[in-house]
């Protein structure tokens, strides 16, 4: 059971060097509709670079929007960039623009222009490396009826992929509705038709989502929808040297349709029989992938001349109902996940059916089912104000089939996991906690090849601690030791795999400790502990084999001022591995890296935020030359 403190994350989170985190712009998605719900209104600003070891990122971009009278205009742009430096140098770039106008000639309509344009650069030798795509379009938006919307579009674009460019039209048009009152039910509804005729290739998308709400009471209602999605993309590969010839191409095209329909139920009811929430969803899936080449020689002899085909079915049932009270509180949740995919090879006439048969044989191979099950229960037991127990039990089972006999990856597989929690709160400034858990794995594997794979795996956990809350000083302390054992059914002499055991013990310190109203002292270390040996579980014995050992310690001075905060610490890290000679452990590597570190967040205005974080070392390791590394995260971020 992990005991949760919030002065405890928040220490880890900000004097780890965790990343400010910034959501990321939103990309265009098949069920996105770009002209009724365009993106967000705010204004934002932001720049991230990042550097973890030989790689560095770049990730910067803006969102902006503004009306004058009955002027409508917006820009958003995002760009990443990724340096990795190695023995290759690697750079990959990302760059996404658009421009928006709407001029709104009354409440019911209005006409505007849209330009975007993409481009992605990769410096590796991929199939598609070198890409962009642009386009100009103009649209209109009209609501002949309220909280109905329906626009048509129609424009030019240009695609370019390696070294091929393509013009052609982009026609369409979407429609929608939110919170349609019809009868009992509130209807929303999105429907999506976009062709993008850009010769000698296709792309299209057709997308239709509707979702009906019922209220029986305030507190139970049914939520219906249904969904319809089918989108092509049209890419240029390679063209092998006898195709190439044959249709006078320079490059293949290479066409992904994606086919999709979803059924979904959910219905909810709070205070069931006065004290319990009852909430059940049940969903049906089904997925058709289909690959295809343009040009097909019959010269061509190989199995990969042929198009593939996949068919995946889901079932899928959740259904959880929960109990409410003064002194307790708990869930039962069942779930449900039952999945069919069948691959197929589509026959090509003229070539060696021999080569058919490899075809079909080895996309058969891909086919399988499986059927995935959880029951699990949670509950929190108030004994008094001052004491509560916690408890949490789960099991799940798999069963993965696969039909064809050439494959011997049919397994079961189950887990149980047992989680029982105890926190006594001494005083009003102090409380203290003890968690145990145990979990119990089994993996089978159907077929003889492969069941020498199969294992058990227990574990067994005992944690301890407690929290400390004072004016002056706060504390997080926490002790742990566990216990991994993992023992193969058909273990012998000559089988390369051989049961063994893991211990470890950790013990953790997040103490802060105030020194004025302006200025603090943190600390946050851990020592972790550990020992791998081979185990013979019937007698219950091992021999150990390798022991490690981890310490972290980072010592912080922090000021907050002018809505600032500035820290600065030591970071040291020493990792070391052990080897057992009989019964003395002699060390065999050690890894050590000491240096200072700092973090500043500082925000201006109440919109502006920058944070800088980052650390130089100094690195020893055995039998290696020492070394100085950088690591640095900066960020803007601007909601003007």
């Amino acid at each position: 059971m992990i005991f949760h403190s919030k002065k405890y994350l928040i220490g880890v989170l900000f004097f780890l060097n965790s990343n400010f985190v910034i959501d990321s712009f939103p990309q265009t998605r098949i069920d996105s509709l770009e002209f009724i719900r365009p993106s967000s209104k705010y204004n934002l600003l932001t720049s991230k670079l990042d550097k973890q070891l030989n790689t560095y990122y770049l990730n910067s971009g803006f969102i902006f929007s503004s009306k004058i009278s009955n002027l409508n205009f917006s820009a958003y742009e995002d760009y990443k960039s990724s340096y990795i430096k190695g023995i290759e140098k690697t750079v990959r770039d990302e760059h996404h623009f658009s421009l928006n106008f709407n001029y709104d000639l009354s409440k019911n309509l209005s006409f505007g222009l849209t330009g975007n344009n993409s481009i992605l650069s990769d410096s590796r030798t991929l199939e598609i490396n070198q890409s962009s795509i642009s386009n100009l379009i103009l649209f209109s938006k009209v609501e002949p009826i309220k909280d109905l919307t329906f626009a048509p579009f129609s424009g030019y674009a240009n695609n370019r992929q390696i070294g091929e460019n393509d013009y052609g039209f982009v026609y369409g048009f979407e429609a929608g509705g939110e919170k349609i009152n019809l009868a009992d039910f509130q209807l929303d509804t999105d429907l999506k038709f976009k062709n993008e005729d850009i010769s000698p290739r296709k792309n299209l998308i057709r997308y239709l989502n509707l979702n009906a709400l019922n209220y029986f009471e305030r507190n139970v209602f049914n939520n219906f929808n249904v969904k319809y999605y089918q989108g092509r993309k049209d890419f240029y590969i390679n063209a092998d040297s006898i195709t190439s010839s044959q249709f006078s191409i320079k490059n293949n095209i290479q066409s992904r349709t994606e086919t999709g329909y979803l059924l979904q139920n959910r219905f909810f009811f709070d205070e069931f029989l006065s004290t319990f929430i009852l909430d059940a969803t049940g969903k049906v899936s089904f997925r058709n992938i289909e690959r295809t080449l343009k040009y097909k020689s019959t010269d061509v002899q190989s199995a990969s001349i042929f198009d593939s085909e996949v068919d995946e079915l889901k079932l899928e049932l959740d259904a959880s109902i929960g109990y409410r009270s003064k002194d307790f509180n708990s869930s039962l949740r069942f779930t449900m996940n039952e999945k069919d995919e069948k691959h197929k090879a589509i026959r090509f006439q003229g070539i060696n059916e021999a080569f058919f048969n490899q075809r079909e044989e080895s996309e058969q191979q891909k086919n399988n089912t499986s059927n995935y099950a959880t029951l699990s229960f949670d509950g929190d037991f108030n004994l008094s104000e001052d004491d509560k127990i916690t408890l949490s039990v789960y099991q799940s089972k798999l069963k993965y089939d696969t039909p064809s006999s050439l494959n011997d990856d049919d397994r079961d597989e189950i887990l149980s996991i047992a989680r029982v929690g105890y926190f006594k709160k001494l005083n009003p400034f102090f409380t203290a906690f003890i968690n145990t858990e145990a979990s119990f794995a089994h993996t089978v594997y159907i077929f003889s090849s492969r069941s020498s794979n199969n294992n058990k795996n227990r574990t067994i956990r005992l944690k301890t601690g407690g929290e400390y809350s004072g004016s002056v000083v706060s504390s997080f302390n926490s002790f742990e030791v566990s216990a991994n054992y993992t023992v193969y059914d058909f273990e012998d002499i000559t089988s390369p795999l051989k049961s063994y055991s893991f211990r470890q013990l950790t013990a953790f310190d997040s103490t802060t400790v105030k020194l004025t109203s302006s200025t603090s002292l943190f600390m946050f270390a851990y020592v972790k502990l550990s020992e791998q040996g081979i185990l013979n579980w019937n007698s219950f014995s091992e021999k150990p084999t390798r022991a490690l050992r981890e310490v972290y310690i980072e010592p912080r001075f922090i000021l907050y001022k002018f809505n600032s905060t500035f820290s600065l610490g030591l970071r040291y890290f020493s990792l070391s591995t052990f080897n057992y000679k009989a019964k003395d452990l002699e060390l065999d590597s050690k890894y050590e890296s000491i240096g200072p570190t700092t973090v500043i967040q500082s925000r201006f205005f109440k919109k502006l935020l920058l944070s800088l974080s980052g650390y130089y070392e100094f690195i020893s390791l055995t039998n290696s030359a020492e070394k100085q590394q950088a690591t640095m995260n900066f960020q803007l971020s601007w909601n003007f």
